[in-house]
């Protein structure tokens, strides 16, 4: 995992304020013409913007970076999750060994439970249909520290009848996604599982809204207020108050993910 360090937050805000402030700076000159008239005004208009896009992303970021490092320091040390899982389906290997099919195509852990480019990954190929929902439900059990997991079920083209193992475990999963804030996303031949994280406590959600709302809300009122022109100032700086703290708000309501 690459680290970032404080000097990196403020170089990303740097370049995606100046990346905004660039293009608003263009976007005027094209919606008002090339007059020289002109020059001032978009340049106001692209360090508004520029500035605003800096201080927001600045500190979102600010605020992920501690609760990071927070919670990195707080981490105990973990068995690697492949290894949970694998010693908790070694079991399966072991019964699939009876199954008629077991000698020309084993379930096998090393081979069928897996990490695929930093996924992990089980694969149901080679199991039975209850050998597969006891797979299923150890998954299930396993919510807490499995973290994001594929499930590769195959679409049943082999099967001499209708599919049953997908349709199983989408049943399945379908059923406790909700409660376990798990976002379901399917594929032709395998569904993932992906921890969406709990939603952040009224605490938690308040701190962040107060590290946030100040400068954010800040920010917009002046920068509204020198949009909105001379006769409006008030108007603007009202409009840009209310978008601050409602940014503010959807900003500081993130869950962490795992």
């Amino acid at each position: 995992m690459t680290e970032l360090r404080v000097r990196d937050l403020f170089s990303l805000s740097g370049v995606l304020g100046l990346m905004v402030g660039t293009m608003s700076f263009f976007m005027y000159i094209f919606a008002n013409g090339m007059d020289v008239s002109n020059l001032d005004r978009a340049l106001e208009t692209g360090a508004i913007a520029g500035g605003v896009t800096t201080v927001v992303f600045l500190c979102y970021t600010s605020v992920r970076f501690v609760e990071r490092n927070r919670k990195m320091a707080e981490a105990a040390v973990e068995i690697d999750p492949l290894d949970r899982l694998q010693a908790l389906l070694q079991s399966v290997e072991e019964s699939s060994s009876s199954l008629p099919w077991s000698k020309e195509q084993p379930w096998l852990i090393s081979t069928h439970v897996r990490r695929d480019r930093g996924v992990m990954t089980v694969d149901l190929h080679d199991l039975d249909v209850k050998q597969s929902r006891f797979v299923v439900d150890q998954i299930i059990a396993s919510r807490e520290w499995i973290g994001r997991v594929r499930i590769v079920t195959g679409r049943g083209l082999n099967s001499k009848t209708i599919p049953k193992i997908r349709p199983m475990v989408i049943e399945r999963l379908r059923g406790v996604t909700r409660e376990l804030n798990w976002e379901l996303l399917m594929k032709k031949g395998s569904v993932t599982l992906r921890p969406i994280g709990d939603a952040p406590t009224l605490r938690k959600w308040f701190l962040r809204f107060i590290f946030l709302g100040g400068p954010i809300t800040f920010a917009f009122a002046l920068a509204f207020r020198d949009l909105a022109g001379e006769g409006s100032y008030d108007q603007g700086l009202r409009v840009g108050i209310v978008l601050g703290m409602v940014l503010s708000g959807l900003l500081a309501s993130y869950r962490e993910r795992q």
